[in-house]
């Protein structure tokens, strides 16, 4: 290009120079200087005419110039090769990228800024019976007319997955922003899954309903035969007392646990009295400790919006939890704290701790450090479970934190809330 420049200079300033002695010559320069410019200014708009129309169509037969001129097409030449380049490696992207999404066996849907179809796989247009020729160009609420999906598309929280009911399946869908306006629609039949665990829930609900009857009869009994019990029967007794007080625990537990699985979701959550229900929570954990730990409450009020009765369960299980696996005159401490996202609802004890390959499992299902340990504190092992299930239906997370041998805290904490008016530390042992 600054070869090009200065050979156009070059020629300026020999065209000007014979200009000059033109008009010397015949004794005009001014009018040869104007007739030189305005012939210059007619080459100029003759090349950018040229250019206009190379640009319009460009192809590989470029007009015949020179000085800048040629340096201006040789550039721009090369950069419609390279686009040209470009445009064939996103074009072939494009094509795998269509041709993988074919495969995938969920519905894959491509909207735009206007939540228009731009591109969808088979197995969309099997589960939504859309037709190409049709449906692209249209918008997908027109198409999809479910209330919760057009307001789960209108509000644009695409955070977590909706499901809902088309037809005759229960859809899981996703949205995901991937471009300028652009989002990529996800979407899968759960119908057979979420048929097996609602089996798997009315399964267990039902074994426990029919277990609750005997055993509370054979509690009777139990109580029966203890009031006449002999030193030789007497530890047999309590043993078989002990055990079934355990079952009884643990089917009221299941019961509880099944009820909140197939409870539904928490549409309209009211904002909860915090402080009237941590305080519940520590009077009806220091009446079960009766004096054996540290107790400490350290709470500010704060505005957790939920159930209270599910939060009371939650928060009970943890102290609980707490009171059973922590020695004997060490302290426990119920306290919240709050930070910029959200707020946490802690119980830090001083117990015997856990290993952490065991954490990620805590929240399972009978799942059990110590095996001999937690039958002899009478723990069923369903208390985590619950906690999580009521978290997961408020929005919120447990997050745990413990080392063998120098307690743990497990903090609920849920995000985004805010601090009630009142900021005053309230502090009870």
């Amino acid at each position: 290009m600054i070869g090009g420049l200065r050979r156009e200079i070059e020629f300026l300033v020999f065209w000007l120079c014979f200009l000059l002695i033109i008009g010397a010559v015949f004794e005009e320069i001014l009018l040869f200087l104007l007739i030189g410019l305005l012939a210059y200014i007619g080459w100029t708009l003759y090349n950018l005419k040229l250019l206009t129309e190379w640009l319009t169509k460009p192809s590989k037969n470029l007009p015949e110039v020179s000085g800048i001129w040629g340096d201006v097409y040789y550039h721009l030449y090369h950069l419609y090769k390279r686009n040209r380049k470009a445009k064939k490696k996103l074009t072939s992207m494009l094509a795998r990228f269509q041709k993988s999404t074919q495969a995938l066996p969920y519905a894959t849907i491509v909207l735009n800024e206007y939540d228009e179809i731009e591109w969808f796989n088979p197995a969309a247009q099997q589960m939504f019976n859309f037709h190409a020729k049709r449906d692209i160009g249209q918008r997908i609420d027109n198409l999809i007319r479910q209330p919760k999906f057009t307001s789960y598309l209108s509000k644009r929280k695409f955070e977590k997955p909706l499901e809902f009911q088309h037809d005759f399946q229960k859809v899981q869908l996703s949205i995901t922003p991937y471009a300028s306006g652009q989002y990529l629609l996800s979407a899968r039949d759960v119908t057979q899954a979420r048929r097996l665990e609602e089996m798997r829930r009315d399964f267990i609900s039902n074994a426990s309903h029919e277990l609750r009857t005997p055993i509370t009869v054979m509690s009777g009994y139990i109580e029966v035969l203890r009031e006449t019990e002999t030193d030789e029967t007497q530890m047999p007794l309590q043993k078989i007392q002990q055990q079934t007080q355990r079952m009884e625990d643990i089917i009221s537990e299941l019961i509880g646990l099944a009820k909140l699985e197939s409870s539904p979701e928490i549409e309209e959550p009211i904002v909860v009295d915090s402080d009237q229900l941590l305080n519940d929570v520590f009077q009806e954990a220091a009446a079960l400790d009766k004096g054996v730990h540290k107790l400490i409450i350290s709470i500010e009020p704060v505005e957790i919006m939920g159930k209270y009765d599910e939060l009371r369960m939650a928060f009970s299980n943890l102290l609980t939890n707490a009171i059973r696996y922590t020695p004997q005159d060490k302290s426990i401490e119920l306290y919240t704290r709050t930070d910029e996202a959200g707020v946490s609802v802690c119980v830090k004890d001083q117990g015997i701790g856990i290993n952490y390959e065991h954490i990620p499992r805590l929240t399972e299902r009978f799942y059990r450090v110590d095996e001999g340990r937690s039958r002899e504190s009478g723990g069923t092992g369903l208390g985590l479970s619950i906690v999580k299930q009521v978290l997961d239906r408020h929005g919120a997370s447990l997050r745990i934190e413990s080392e063998p041998g120098r307690g743990s805290t497990f903090c609920c904490y849920f995000p985004y809330m805010q601090l009630a008016e009142s900021s005053n530390v309230v502090t009870k042992m």
